[in-house]
């Protein structure tokens, strides 16, 4: 590369001296034609002038003059050179030349015809004599460029070839070193990509490879070896992980099988218990309209009482649709008229088209209503009101049991929120209201939010249950 930018720098310097002699020439020869056309069109100004005295042609001649005046060089070196000395002549004659040029204007602005009549005939003779001077070193500067440019030429023809000549020779270097280094570099690296091609394979007990190549290619064939030892190593502590993994992985499912095992039972047992005082005093009551009524409403409480029982024993799913749920309460409201025909009353404000679409927990509603039945009303006078409104805020299914009674209170309310579901030792005392509660918490362990109670003294207690109809509850049904 430093030969071949050497050699072009010498071409590209020649030629540049090439340039700017013949740009030097130019120079010289443009100057002197500049100098001969004015000297030719001051002839016609000059003439017209002396003929007929006109001030155009004299305000144009003084023109030209001035011009001509300023074309003259200042600068007069005298040097051996033929061409040079003839320049320097002809400044001189010029000077001459506008001098006589002045002479002949004044004198005619005198009138003397005969004076600048003689100096017109002189002044001609000298114009005649510039101009053969400027030919002549027009030709002699031709012929002297003309024999440069053939030395000259001669000289950047031999230096064209040696640059050629050097250029192909360091071409020919260049290349030969290029493809030794390209060999050198290509041939490890084909050689890794063979060696990466038995990895992706899982062969991993390929012997090393060693280059003797450039250090970058050296370096990279040893962390090869060394990625490869690694890679074999982290794939033999997969293989034993893995296993261990299969081996934990066998024991999770083993002890997720005995837990379901375990909430199943645990929620069997919390959907199975039942308030047997509710049971005794239905049956207490049913005796005694047997015995003092006609056989009418007796028949009716036995009719309401049987299809609750055939509720409760029925569904024995986890889920049931509202529509069910719905018919058990009022199957249970209607026995509670009896018992309550003047100071119960039940409010239900449910959506029709709700009571198909969706499901939720068996057996929620029926324990809150007996609960409100059995506690809010101790020390009500009057009708007491216990109003069930269920409504579908999307996609939140709300289910509400609200009633107008004492109220409870907060550290009731709070023991109750507290999730018991698997503290087993618990679960044989879980009863009404706080059995809803805990198969809420097993049903949604992911939504505190699942019950929420409000109450207090004047406006009573509000039991809302909230059902996320997107997610699906821990028990598969």
């Amino acid at each position: 590369m430093i030969i071949i930018v050497a050699s072009l720098s010498f071409v590209f310097y020649s030629s540049l001296k090439l340039q700017n002699i013949a740009d030097r020439r130019f120079e010289d020869e443009q100057f002197l034609q500049e100098i001969q056309m004015h000297l030719v069109d001051i002839q016609a100004p000059l003439q017209n002038y002396l003929t007929s005295y006109s001030s155009s042609s004299l305000s144009k001649l003084l023109y030209i003059i001035e011009i001509l005046n300023e074309s003259i060089p200042i600068q007069r070196k005298i040097t051996a050179n033929e061409s040079d000395l003839i320049k320097r002549e002809i400044s001189f004659l010029l000077d001459n030349y506008l001098s006589q040029i002045n002479q002949i204007i004044e004198q005619k602005r005198g009138h003397r015809v005969k004076e600048y009549t003689e100096n017109y005939q002189n002044l001609y003779n000298l114009y005649n004599y510039i101009t053969d001077r400027i030919n002549y070193v027009s030709l002699l500067g031709f012929r002297v460029q003309l024999e440069e440019y053939r030395n000259f030429l001669s000289l950047f023809r031999q230096l064209q070839v040696y640059s050629l000549a050097l250029i192909l020779l360091a071409t020919a270097f260049s290349f030969t070193i290029l493809m030794q280094l390209i060999n050198n570099i290509v041939t490890p690296m084909y050689q890794l990509s063979l060696m990466a091609g038995k990895l992706s394979n899982g062969e991993f007990d390929i012997p090393d490879m060693h280059f003797n190549s450039v250090n970058e290619v050296n370096q990279v064939s040893e962390a090869f070896n060394d990625m490869k030892q690694n890679i074999r190593q982290f794939v033999e502590e997969l293989h034993e992980q893995k296993e261990m993994e299969q081996e934990i992985m066998t024991e999770r499912v083993r002890n997720l099988k005995m837990e379901q095992m375990l909430k199943r039972m645990e929620l069997y047992t919390l959907q199975a218990q039942m308030n047997p005082h509710f049971l005794f005093n239905t049956i207490n009551t049913g005796v005694q309209l047997a015995i003092v009524e006609n056989a009418d409403k007796t028949a009716e409480f036995m009719e309401n009482l049987a299809a609750l029982f055939r509720y409760n024993i029925r569904e024995k799913q986890f889920f049931v649709p509202l529509r069910h749920e719905l018919d058990g309460l009022k199957s249970y409201y209607n026995i509670l008229k009896i018992r309550f025909p003047k100071t119960l009353k039940l409010v239900l404000n449910v959506q029709d088209d709700l009571l198909d679409k969706y499901s939720c927990p068996s057996m929620i509603l029926q324990p809150l209503v007996e609960n409100s039945v059995l506690h809010a009303f101790k020390h009500k006078e009057g009708i007491g009101t216990i109003t069930v409104s269920i409504v579908f805020n999307d996609p939140v299914l709300m289910i509400s049991v609200h009633d107008d009674g004492d109220g409870i209170p907060a550290e009731t309310i709070k023991e109750l929120l507290a999730s018991h579901i698997h503290d087993y030792q618990l679960s044989s005392k879980v009863m009404g209201l706080e059995n809803v509660i805990q198969r809420c918490y097993f049903f949604y362990p992911d939504h505190d939010d699942v019950i929420n109670i409000k109450s207090n003294s004047t406006e009573g207690t509000n039991i809302e249950i909230r059902i996320h109809t997107e997610v699906q509850p821990c028990i598969k049904l």
